[in-house]
């Protein structure tokens, strides 16, 4: 056989092995279902204003990826699993009551007088469609599924893996009430199994009111797509929560903007602003907030309290594992911004949230 001949059928061969794979990777993105189903491109049908050309778009446009990544640290993952304490979460809540539990990363549980609402539960291992690769957590799981009491209102900021997970949701949909989400969040929801009439989706500034609480979907500056070839088929934002005694403003995940002092003169300062601190880079920072842009955000908010959350479980960035938190609490005790770092697993009872101040990061390498 000649050498020609060799060379060629080795190219074929490469070529078939290529598009096996890449049939291979059409197939999981389409039909594995942990990826989910997104809606058409076709407008949808509340005639959203910040829908154009087949996608949602950001108020100011902003691009997604913006320069050159910083260099990866040696630390983005701590040394030995962050432990998590057992939430003490309230089983006869009263009308004033207002408690917060930080499950990790950005998922959390608030009671709010005496309704359970869930937030970007991620209860699995793993951030990703599959369960054997993917960001690996890297602290305790303070509670399971079965753990969580039952929930009046299930809220997903954007449908991104580390804030909507298909395991957690499979686990939790025949215990939650209602759930609150983006525009076209609710497709996926549907489609794994969730009944459409208890799905409420939201655009931006649009409100529905359930058992006495009021969720507003806040806008961000971000992006959505579990399936990188149908990328901004959803779309992605914060809440703003008032049932006429606390108002809570979760930003969701996004980058810094004059949105926060928008939600301020549209809906009134919180008392409680919990908000996206961590997997922050310069390569995206037009979609993610530095630390110093999240207390800020506080500021422009006139929140009364600050929680940071989107760190701590999860590494899906550069920068080390603590740098987040380290460096918000910081920025916040020199601008004067009242600011609570609750551990993993923590319940914090609002009347005392000022005695959740320890800086217990830094016993951990």
């Amino acid at each position: 056989m000649s050498a020609l001949r060799i060379i060629a059928k080795t190219l074929l061969a490469l070529i078939l092995i290529a598009l096996a794979a890449a049939v291979l990777v059409l197939l999981f993105l389409f039909l594995y279902p942990s990826v989910g189903q997104v809606p058409d491109k076709t407008e949808p049908d509340s005639g959203s204003d910040h829908w154009a050309d087949g996608q949602f778009r950001n108020e100011n446009d902003a691009r997604t990826m913006t320069g050159d990544s910083a260099p990866g640290s040696n630390r983005k993952i701590p040394k030995t699993t962050l432990p998590a304490e057992a939430p003490s979460f309230l089983t006869e809540a009263q009308e004033n009551d207002l408690t917060f539990t930080w499950i990790g990363h950005s998922s959390f549980l608030l009671q709010m007088g005496n309704r359970n609402i869930l937030v970007d539960p991620i209860l699995s291992m793993r951030s990703s469609p599959v369960g054997f690769a993917g960001p690996k957590r890297f602290s305790e799981l303070p509670v399971t599924a079965e753990g969580l009491p039952d929930i009046d209102v299930l809220f997903l900021s954007h449908d991104h893996y580390d804030h909507l997970d298909y395991r957690t949701i499979l686990a939790l949909k025949d215990r939650v009430a209602s759930f609150v989400v983006p525009l076209g969040v609710d497709t996926i929801l549907t489609g794994w199994g969730v009944d459409a009439e208890r799905v409420h989706p939201l655009d931006w500034w649009e409100s529905v009111e359930l058992d006495g609480v009021t969720f507003t979907l806040t806008p961000s500056q971000h992006f959505t797509g579990r399936n990188p070839l149908k990328g901004n088929r959803t779309l992605w934002g914060g809440v703003y929560l008032d049932n006429g005694i606390h108002r809570v403003y979760y930003t969701g995940d996004g980058g810094y903007y004059d949105v926060f002092r928008t939600v301020r003169e549209k809906l009134g300062a919180p008392e409680l602003m919990i908000a996206e601190c961590g997997q922050y880079d310069a390569a995206w920072a037009k979609v993610h907030m530095f630390p110093e842009q999240t207390v800020q955000a506080g500021i422009d908010a006139e929140a009364g309290w600050l929680i940071p959350v989107h760190w701590g479980s999860f590494c899906i960035c550069n920068h080390a594992w603590d740098d987040s938190i380290r460096r918000v609490t910081a920025a916040a005790e020199e601008k004067g911004l009242p600011i609570a770092t609750p551990r993993i697993g923590q319940t914090v009872n609002f009347t005392d949230i000022a005695s959740y101040s320890e800086h217990w990061w830094e016993q951990y390498e």
